[in-house]
């Protein structure tokens, strides 16, 4: 394995709700328990189902085979010693880390991604179990791809490896710990959500337990953090907009500035999710001056931390592979004076990609390596797209306005996850758009599901059976899905 550069996506071959919460952080009653009004409560479900199977996905993963796993431990190690911004050296993005946290990847999961027929020898997994940290034995190690990530995406990352580095274990070990503490982070994130949204409760839930979505919030991926930090974000204006109350307190509206700030900084791509907090009618506001005022600050603050960020790593920015003919100011100069050449690269790339895009979204492991059965994808998309349409409350009205407002957001997103794609992964002057993968969409798909409410169908969901029938089908899912990792990287 080639410790310096690494590999991302797919190139060309290749209000009434459930269970109503009193607050974020405050006490539920009676009937936000386990079982709730004679039913399952969503947000238990997803405890459960989150818990036991998130730790089986940290143990049966074999080190480092989640996409861009070792850049990701490497960029999380820098900032548990204090490393907020990342450095060059040799033109290539990375830090000053212990040469053993090489040592470790090199050693342990030899030739795995992307070879399938590969399997992760146990007697590797007890060698490394033996390599010292050693600390004060440094080298510079290059991770372009996540070098500019900023540093509130590893936090939970680093937390657990800050506790490794302090008792002096193997970095083994201290990958896993960094696994857990994120899994750890990603499940109360999630939960919050969850409690906090008065609409889509178990679309919540599904959502956030596809194989992928748990997958990755089991593994060292900053993807966990983005993504449960966007699902936070979503149930807060959800709440704001479709709950009950007169007006938005300035407690809500701190949390939901918080929540929308650690995404501006996670990445720029998803600033458009942003304008789902247009939603928020005025109303919810007191008057028209403090809407104005508030809606504003909220915009320039956000723009304010995303460019501030963008600029400050901007140097970081490198081919990600540098033996192909990729260049951004390139790309840029073609968008701009030969517009038609990228839309015919965004269109051949929907025909061809789109069915890989949506099976990506709800699990293709590893590195894009591991393939679940077929029967997964369809029963998921049927069942999210059912739930979203039948998942509602007769006093809840989602508006034509917070449609649209929610399809801008989505396509806005889309967009920009497909240019970034063609600036930074796509070779110049080729025409289809490498690199796009599903796992890049969870974040805007609760904007995206929004689009299916109505109030003409209808489920309660509310009757045990409809707990236990969700419940009962994660639990074959993820067993499955354990069955097809065992299998992939073991048998």
């Amino acid at each position: 394995m080639n410790i310096s550069t690494g590999t991302k996506g797919r190139t060309a071959q290749s209000h009434t709700s459930t269970a109503t919460p009193t607050g974020i952080n405050g006490t539920m009653n009676d009937k936000n328990t386990a079982v709730s009004k004679g039913g399952i409560s969503p947000e238990w479900v997803f405890l459960l189902v989150s818990v036991v199977f998130g730790y089986i996905f940290v143990f049966v993963t074999p080190p480092f085979q989640a996409p861009d796993e070792y850049h990701h431990m490497f960029r999380a190690y820098h900032v548990s010693m204090g490393g907020l911004v990342s450095s060059k050296a040799g033109g290539i993005s990375g830090a000053q880390l212990p040469v053993n946290l090489g040592n470790t990847v090199i050693n342990v999961s030899t030739n795995l991604s992307q070879h399938p027929n590969n399997k992760q020898k146990l007697s590797d997994l007890g060698k490394v179990m033996h390599i010292p940290l050693e600390p004060e034995k440094t080298v510079f190690y290059f991770f372009p791809n996540t070098a500019r990530y900023a540093p509130v995406m590893y936090a939970p990352q680093a937390l657990g490896i800050f506790v490794g580095r302090l008792l002096h274990i193997a970095p083994i070990f201290i990958m896993y710990l960094g696994r857990i503490t994120n899994l750890i982070v990603w499940i109360a994130l999630i939960y919050i959500a969850i409690v906090a949204t008065p609409v889509y409760k178990w679309l919540f839930v599904l959502l956030a337990l596809t194989p992928m979505s748990l997958f990755l919030g089991a593994s060292l991926s900053a993807d966990a953090f983005t993504n449960a930090v966007a699902f936070v974000f979503a149930a807060l204006i959800f709440k704001a907009a479709f709950g009950g109350g007169a007006e938005v307190s300035t407690r809500e509206l701190a949390l939901i500035f918080l929540a929308a700030v650690m995404l501006s900084l996670s990445k720029q791509v998803y600033v458009p999710v942003l304008l789902i907090f247009l939603m928020i009618p005025v109303s919810k506001f007191g008057s028209l001056k403090r809407y104005v005022a508030i809606v504003a600050s909220f915009f320039v603050v956000n723009a304010a931390m995303a460019c501030s960020w963008f600029f400050m790593s901007g140097d970081l920015l490198v081919p990600l592979r540098e033996k192909l003919d990729i260049s951004p100011q390139r790309q840029l100069y073609s968008i701009t004076h030969h517009p038609l050449d990228f839309i015919i690269a965004m269109k051949n790339t929907l025909f061809k990609y789109s069915s890989d895009v949506l099976t990506d979204f709800i699990g293709k492991l590893g590195w894009l390596d591991t393939e679940l059965p077929a029967y997964i994808h369809v029963t998921f998309w049927g069942l999210l797209i059912f739930t979203a349409l039948c998942e509602n409350s007769s006093d809840i009205a989602v508006k034509i306005k917070d449609k649209a407002i929610a399809a801008v957001a989505f396509v806005s997103t889309t967009f920009l996850i497909v240019l970034s794609q063609y600036l930074t992964w796509t070779e110049v002057d080729k025409n289809i758009i490498d690199g796009l993968t599903g796992r890049y969409f969870i974040p805007v798909a609760t904007a995206l599901f929004l689009l299916f409410y109505n109030n003409k169908f209808h489920i309660n969901t509310k009757r045990p059976l409809f707990g236990i029938l969700i419940l009962s089908y994660l639990a074959v899912i993820m067993i499955s899905t354990i069955a097809a990792m065992i299998t992939r990287y073991y048998l």
